[in-house]
């Protein structure tokens, strides 16, 4: 008997564990780009104490400023309660203003009414610290008025008894006519299209974005949305852990238009209404769902 026939095959044993570590790859990679490109994770419901430090430090700069606009001091100790439970909050903002006085070069207004808001919301609450009156007085901003310059009186120029043609205008002199673009002030920021879209978890949100000229959200920055001709509500970026420092959002009510605005906005501001979307279906049901927005704001260069 031949026993060449009970001899196992060679080579057939690797390349069948080649074949099964390539479809582990692909397969890795194929879940990779789903997870980070087509659907990333939106984190939510995080919760402040989990924040990490500069994130918390933002955190704490943007209920400074709520707290500098509303003047709503239960409203910012619960805000700073849920960022450190066990540790006195007035304290905690102090900190963060010593610190932001040792890393932070404090020269712009914006900087200074960072550090004036945090010394307001703890020096009356007892709490002190290296930043105690540590910054200068805002730059004031003074505003001349424009002195209107009187019309020269028109003279009638009889009509000529033959009419001259006017010579063609030099190709230098067509450069100079052409439209002038108005310089925009500094700081100064866009609004984008509203984006809207359909979710059964945030119906009727009205989500603000505020970058920077390099695409980093801005916390503090206070959002500004009316309605119903003399209604308003002003709330700010960084209030959300987990989202973008630059991120915000606001409740919309049922067949209302609203219209949201940022400081020093140079677009037309951003107009939305709280319609309802089209069929959506959760479960197997069909549920009644608001038409949310996105909107961002873009710091624009001079």
């Amino acid at each position: 008997m031949d026993d060449t026939q009970f001899r196992p095959a060679t080579g057939s044993g690797g390349i069948a564990w080649f074949a099964v570590l390539l479809g582990i790859a692909l397969g890795i990679a194929a879940a990779l780009i789903y997870t980070w490109e087509i659907d990333p994770v939106i984190e939510r419901n995080t919760a402040p104490w989990q924040l990490g430090p500069q994130a918390r430090e933002e955190y704490v700069v943007a209920v400074a400023l709520s707290y500098a606009h509303n003047g709503n001091l239960q409203l910012a100790f619960d805000r700073l309660r849920a960022l450190r439970p066990n540790q006195n909050v007035w304290a905690m903002v102090a900190e963060v203003a010593c610190e932001r006085h040792r890393t932070v070069q404090v020269q712009t207004n914006s900087d200074v009414i960072v550090m004036r808001a945090l010394e307001q919301l703890y020096r009356p609450q007892g709490a002190s610290g290296c930043a105690d009156g540590q910054y200068p007085t805002p730059a004031p901003v003074n505003l001349i008025p424009s002195t209107p310059t009187p019309l020269p009186t028109a003279t009638l120029t009889p009509p000529a008894t033959k009419t001259a043609t006017p010579p063609l205008p030099t190709p230098a002199a067509l450069a100079t006519t052409g439209p002038t673009r108005t310089p925009q002030p500094e700081g100064s920021r866009i609004a984008g299209r509203p984006e809207p879209f359909c979710d059964s978890e945030r119906s009727g949100m009205i989500e603000v974005q505020v970058s920077s000229l390099a695409g980093l959200g801005i916390p503090g920055v206070p959002v500004q949305v009316t309605w119903g001709g003399d209604q308003r509500s002003t709330f700010y970026t960084g209030l959300k852990p987990g989202r973008d420092p630059g991120f915000a959002d606001f409740q919309m009510e049922a067949g209302r238009t609203y219209t949201v605005t940022v400081p020093d906005l140079v677009s037309p501001p951003a107009p939305v209404e709280a319609v309802p979307c089209d069929e959506v279906i959760v479960g197997g049901e069909t549920v009644p769902v608001l038409t949310s927005y996105r909107i961002r704001f873009q710091e624009q260069a001079n």
